[in-house]
């Protein structure tokens, strides 16, 4: 009787325990599915799939006559772009993909699905579509380039365009559709606007609202957990090379440039120099100043903030009225150096981690204050004494 009832309750133990595995098991795998489902919608990871489907569209459209820029003919006809991969880490944007151009690595990018774009045309009080006519569409993009990005400039569609001014000879409603969707492409525009520019990468040429830009080798891929002598030094060399960028974009424009999300991956190298690889929340200071100090509602600090570029919240009227209280110095100390990683090491002197702290959190105001530029001076002199050292002979 006593085996028995022992056999019996061994049984049920058993039973409990697979029922417990296989729930444990289907958790698992559907938080994984949810997971992965979720890192894919948000570009975090990506399929190379989801390339060749967003392009068989592009190039549905191109052949029917919705889709123009000199990008088209090698990326959908005549087979001069090829190996395509796609990108990831890249939350926000519809595509991101590396290709081959005539041999040269390429970067493709589009910002959002066709229907995120605001529309072109408008409806009238008879419920009729009504479409501006192509000086109309001049003016609205004119408008939106000097509200949005600070521009002015003279002949501004051929600074815009010049990939498609093939077609102005014949300027067509789908045309102005396409023209009118690039315009709010913020890092499209930003680009084109800045071709003059060593600090950003080249667009080449368009096709729709996909554009192709010049390869730059992300310094993300830099053994950033690595503590060896040989990466410190390596990440040091790029360290150096961004506080170079960081001071010409606050010296080289006439109203300083911020970069409104900082990530490690936003910085890339191009023919010895870094550059933005992202720059869909770059904006001259006045831009920002005007986006946060609008007087919306606010309760806390952060509800006035443009992701990285901080405002104060106005307590006593609960209104955002402060314009950036931050810096591009201080952003990357916090985000960069720090967080990232990219100058933590037991090789770094505690007076210059000291440096690194202040600098990422003035006067204890929790990023809501200006790195001084003093802090800059005396993390350049670091760096550069720092690789000074570890290439003289004696260090070898």
């Amino acid at each position: 009787m006593r085996l028995h009832v022992k056999r019996k309750i061994s049984k049920i133990t058993r039973l409990v325990f697979h029922r417990r595995c296989l729930l444990l098991v289907l958790f698992v795998s559907t938080f994984s599915m949810i997971s992965v489902f979720y890192l894919v919608q948000w570009n975090i990871i990506c399929l190379n799939i989801d390339i060749e489907t967003r392009l068989n569209t592009l190039c549905v459209e191109y052949n029917e006559g919705k889709a123009f820029g000199r990008l088209c003919e090698p990326l959908c006809n005549n087979g001069e772009i090829s190996a395509l991969s796609c990108e990831p880490m890249h939350k926000g944007k519809f595509a991101v993909f590396t290709a081959l151009w005539n041999n040269s690595l390429i970067v493709i990018k589009s910002h959002r699905v066709k229907s995120e774009y605001i529309p072109l045309q408008w409806i009238a009080s008879n419920s009729s579509e009504v479409f501006p006519n192509y000086q109309e569409l001049v003016e609205m993009v004119t408008q939106s380039m000097l509200a949005n990005f600070g521009v002015q400039k003279e002949n501004l569609m051929n600074h815009l365009y010049p990939f498609l001014v093939d077609y102005h000879n014949d300027v067509s409603r789908e045309l102005m559709i396409n023209l009118w969707q690039l315009s709010q492409d913020n890092e499209y525009v930003t680009l084109m606007i800045n071709q003059h520019s060593h600090l950003f990468p080249k667009i080449l040429s368009s096709c729709g609202t996909f554009y192709a830009v010049e390869y730059a080798k992300p310094i993300s891929r830099l053994n950033i957990y690595s503590d060896r002598l040989e990466d410190f030094v390596s990440r040091v060399r790029q360290a150096k090379l961004m506080l170079e960028l960081l001071e010409e974009l606050q010296t080289s424009f006439v109203d300083p440039i911020h970069i409104c999300d900082v990530k490690l991956e936003h910085f890339g190298l191009l023919n010895g120099r870094q550059v933005l690889l992202d720059a869909d929340t770059v904006f001259p200071k006045a831009v920002v100043d005007r986006s946060i100090a609008d007087g919306r509602e606010c309760w806390k600090h952060s509800d006035c903030d443009l992701f990285d570029c901080r405002s104060l919240c106005n307590k006593v009227l609960n209104v955002c009225d402060t314009p950036t209280v931050n810096n591009n110095l201080q952003t990357v100390c916090q985000k960069v150096f720090l967080d990232s990683g990219l100058l933590i090491s037991r090789h770094l002197p505690p007076a210059t981690s000291r440096l690194l702290r202040d600098c990422a959190n003035p006067n204890f105001s929790q990023g809501r204050q200006i790195a001084p530029v003093q802090f800059h001076y005396q993390l350049a002199n670091f760096l550069n004494e720092f690789l000074n050292v570890v290439s003289s002979p004696k260090s070898r």
